[in-house]
């Protein structure tokens, strides 16, 4: 218990000394710019940008956890973070240091009774990705099969464990005030420890696999069982390339209106068809081919949805009546009531000005013919934050959405890089009830 403790205080004290740094930085930014010309300080913003960034970068690798994830999540916010920041952090999607390869050989035998040399005909020691929880080795089976050998970090779910105490105790006013239920805590919690169990990951790349069978364009990797178990897990390689290494070949505009539109179609497909979605929209989790084709990787964060936004999700999307109605008031109102929230009347005026700002923008009811969406415009982007922070500071937060939302907001941005221009609605309706 002592270990523990002193382990979440140095946990928080590390990331205490990371804020400090980075406020000091900034500070000595703001004291040096009125003696400096406009391009030497446009110079010196930068070079702080990029400063703070690695400060981050440094520390959320060390963190590793659920730091890292957040981590993550920051380097997806296109127009939002600098474009310096952006570059430092996006290296925490998939490029962490790795573990020592003593401690991957203690991970393998514990888990598969064996050494890595015992247990594959072949194993690469060095991972060629590595991110929050874990990181992943070439291999190849004794059969004969080229795989991806995903190699839990020691102790990872204690630190989830800690930092979730922390955030419980340093977001008390945030709780009391009603801004930030409890009940949204605990979502974080259930999800990111739920990454940590492997045999749930198996699971899901198998329902996956079966479930995603009808969308032709998208590829999800074999679970090999008799490789996986503990904290190992191992699957059929991946072919692709990551969304940089894809945008860096300058793909044609028809190209990346097709990906974008696939990606967009997976994404419905997966919240109105089948309830249940991959939640972990960093780039390091999708690889996509010159033929438009997406292949996922990465099953620990999976998040169902339940019937009760299911059902209205189907009855808010494209919604063909007045969002201003008594009629769609109510359908707000069954929602929040059947996940235990009384819908407060600022809440409601929140919703509906999203509606409005954003949803029936991006998604219109009754487009005109061949509609499609150009996500190349960084406006959209900005609405959806914009409304995103609205809701949350008039108590609109619902626990089932945020992994969703966080699904969401990741299409959005890949969306963006591409520049893709996608028929949305055409898209939704095909998949509403």
């Amino acid at each position: 218990m002592a270990s523990q403790k002193n382990t979440s205080m140095r946990r928080a004290f590390s990331m205490a000394s990371m804020g400090a740094d980075i406020a000091g930085s900034y500070l000595g930014y703001a004291l040096q710019r009125a003696f400096l010309g406009e391009t030497k300080s446009r110079a010196k913003l930068k070079s702080t940008h990029t400063r703070a960034a690695r400060r981050m970068r440094d520390e959320m690798q060390a963190l590793r956890g659920t730091a890292m994830k957040l981590g993550q999540t920051l380097s997806l916010q296109t127009g939002v973070l600098p474009d310096e920041a952006l570059a430092e952090l996006a290296t925490l999607q998939m490029r962490a240091p790795g573990m020592h390869p003593s401690l991957v050989r203690v991970q393998i035998k514990k888990s598969l009774g064996g050494e890595p040399e015992e247990i594959f005909k072949q194993f690469t020691p060095e991972p060629f990705a590595a991110a929050s929880l874990g990181q992943v080795h070439h291999a190849v089976t004794k059969e004969g099969e080229r795989v991806a050998v995903k190699v839990q970090y020691p102790g990872i779910r204690d630190s989830i464990t800690n930092d979730v105490k922390l955030f419980r105790a340093v977001s008390k006013p945030a709780q009391a005030s009603g801004h930030l239920p409890k009940g949204a805590i605990d979502e974080l919690e259930k999800q990111f420890l739920a990454e940590t169990d492997y045999k749930r990951e198996a699971d899901n790349i198998e329902f996956f696999q079966r479930e995603l069978a009808p969308l032709s364009f998208v590829r999800v990797p074999k679970l090999l069982r008799k490789y996986s178990a503990g904290k190992v897990l191992t699957m059929s390689l991946m072919r692709g390339q990551h969304l940089d290494d894809f945008l860096a070949k300058r793909p044609s505009q028809k190209l990346r209106n097709e990906l974008g539109t696939r990606l967009f179609d997976l994404f419905y497909f997966q919240v109105l068809s089948i309830g249940t979605l991959h939640a972990d929209p960093h780039w390091g989790n999708y690889l996509f081919d010159t033929d438009a084709r997406i292949s996922l990787v990465d099953f620990g964060c999976v998040k169902t949805l339940s019937s009760a936004t299911i059902t209205y999700l189907h009855e808010a999307f494209l919604y063909s009546g007045s969002i201003h109605s008594a009629d769609f008031g109510r359908l707000m109102e069954t929602y929040y009531r059947a996940e235990g929230l009384k819908l407060l009347p600022v809440t409601r005026r929140s919703l509906i000005k999203f509606a409005d700002n954003f949803y029936r923008h991006v998604y219109p009811s009754d487009p005109i013919e061949d509609y499609r969406f150009d996500f190349g415009n960084k406006e959209f982007l900005n609405n959806y934050l914009s409304e995103s922070k609205n809701l949350f500071r008039t108590k609109g937060m619902l626990a089932d959405l945020i992994f969703m939302a966080r699904a969401e907001m990741g299409l959005y941005q890949t969306l963006h890089r591409l520049k893709a221009q996608v028929p949305t609605s055409q898209i939704v309706r095909k998949y509403l009830r």
